[in-house]
């Protein structure tokens, strides 16, 4: 079952379950899917999932906004919608995991060009680590 038929199955049974949050997130990402289908034709799973990574990304950089300006309620509905979200998403890897591969990228690597070494563990590692987390290692390893 392709990652769109999961999240139609998925908004019949939040709708028979009224779940009303639920329902609000996928009808939101399914809206999401359709406008980029518009502009870049049919998405397969790993665009789903790119867009599904983009949302959840942009709704963490809308939580440290709403946390200075003091709406907590805003950071735990957007908390919410993050969990579901992020059902969809592969298992992210542990910070070991990723050390390991950007250890092992970074010592075989001829140029230690930082640019370059990102992006061959984001290759790597495929959607299961966030690029910032790959970039703070890589400096790290690199400083």
């Amino acid at each position: 079952m392709s990652l769109k038929d999961q999240l139609m199955e998925e908004m019949k049974n939040a709708m028979r379950a009224k779940d009303t949050v639920r329902l609000g997130v996928i009808r939101f990402l399914r809206s999401e899917i359709k406008n980029i289908e518009i502009d870049h034709g049919d998405q397969d799973d790993a665009g789903v999932l790119k867009i599904i990574a983009k949302q959840v990304k942009s709704m963490k950089d809308a939580n440290s906004e709403y946390q200075k300006g003091g709406r907590e309620d805003l950071v735990e509905e957007n908390n919410t919608k993050i969990k579901i979200l992020e059902e969809y998403l592969p298992q992210q890897l542990s910070n070991e995991e990723l050390e390991t591969i950007v250890k092992k990228i970074v010592d075989s690597a001829e140029e230690k060009h930082m640019g370059k070494i990102i992006g061959s563990v984001m290759k790597e590692v495929d959607g299961k680590a966030d690029g910032g987390r790959v970039s703070q290692l890589v400096r790290k390893l690199l400083s």
